[in-house]
């Protein structure tokens, strides 16, 4: 992913600023995979942050990460860097087989019908309204109508138990601010989260060797997990490059209630869902829906076949990760590389609503 930094914007943090705006800016900067921020900033701040952004990255409209957001109903501005590929997997993958399975279904009526629903996503979205007018906001991915008018019908949401609570609260800004029907939180907990060593690998001489050897020891890990449908954490040299992934779940909420549905995908001793709730006419405004005139009806859902893309999913994040500390130099004999760690983080909360 290229991404042009300018060095003219590249300032030390002022002193007298905000520090929650100090805090956004300094990931901005410095980009670290995997980072995450929620921080509170009136509306002036976000615009000079966003302008420091747009400096910084003179070509953000083009990239998705890092990315910039803000939901001016609470003031929260989110920064987001690059994920790694179990959460963009598990944005891709939950939504795509669902639109095509909708877009066969609608050709064997229409051919119109079928061509007006889009995949929608990695798109800055700033034409909220009511109490979220101002705020800015870039999906995981999502259906956008292109018929008689335009609209985002879906928007699906990806992120970690520890960013539950901030999840929802985009549910709000999509459903009240923007109109879409449907909301899908997708959350992932991942245990332990993630750190970097903290200590140096001083017995590696050949890179690409040591980096081989790495790839067939999670490949193993891999093949076991798959085979005994597990989902096992991927340890390497005694360290947990990818935790065990646990209560991976699906809430859906719909426009004009407060009544969720709950799906889990990872949980000891529940049958998996054939179907998330998902129907044809979710992806249609009203009118044109109703002008279809054809039959309704909810879309199936393969969740072995979702889990075990997450199963593969970890491993190439396992391996990603580990690939990029021995090669920045920390894994290597007598290695400088730096590498950021990340902080660990309580988990976020909710209660539960009209299960699923």
């Amino acid at each position: 992913m290229p991404v042009i930094q300018s060095k003219d914007a590249s300032s030390p943090p002022d002193k007298g600023m905000d520090p929650n705006y100090n805090r956004a800016l300094k990931l901005l900067k410095s980009n670290p995979p995997e980072g995450r921020l929620d921080v509170q900033l009136p509306r002036a701040k976000y615009m000079q942050l966003e302008n420091a952004f747009f400096k910084l990255y003179p070509l953000s409209l083009e990239l998705r990460y890092p990315s910039l957001s803000y939901d001016s109903f609470t003031e929260t501005v989110t920064v987001v860097t690059c994920p790694g590929n179990i959460y963009e997997s598990a944005a891709l993958e939950l939504l795509g087989p669902i639109l095509a399975d909708a877009k066969q279904y609608l050709s064997m009526y229409s051919q119109d019908l079928a061509d007006n629903i889009l995949a929608y996503g990695s798109t800055t979205t700033d034409d909220f309204e009511g109490e979220f007018e101002g705020s800015t906001k870039q999906p995981d991915g999502g259906v956008r109508y292109v018929g008689d008018g335009e609209k985002v019908t879906v928007v699906v949401e990806v992120g970690f138990s520890e960013d539950y609570n901030s999840l929802c609260r985009s549910k709000d800004m999509w459903i009240d601010g923007h109109g879409v029907n449907v909301y899908m939180l997708l959350c992932l907990t991942e245990k332990p989260r993630f750190k970097n060593p903290t200590t140096e690998y001083g017995d590696i001489g050949d890179v690409k060797a040591a980096v081989d050897l790495m790839k067939s020891s999670m490949n193993e890990t891999l093949g076991l997990n798959l085979s005994n449908n597990r989902h096992a954490l991927f340890l390497y040299r005694g360290h947990k490059w990818v935790g065990e992934l646990k209560d991976v779940f699906v809430e859906i909420w719909r426009a004009g209630t407060s009544i969720r549905s709950k799906y889990y995908l990872v949980q000891d001793g529940d049958d998996l869902p054939t179907t998330l709730g998902i129907k044809i006419s979710d992806f249609f405004p009203d009118n044109a829906w109703r002008a279809a005139n054809i039959p309704d009806r909810v879309i199936p859902f393969n969740a072995t076949s979702y889990v075990r893309i997450l199963m593969r999913s970890m491993y190439s994040t396992a391996v990603d990760r580990c690939k990029k500390f021995i090669r920045g130099g920390r894994g290597r004999r007598g290695g400088e590389g730096d590498v950021e760690e990340e902080e660990e983080e309580g988990e976020g909360e909710g209660e539960e609503e009209g299960e699923g």
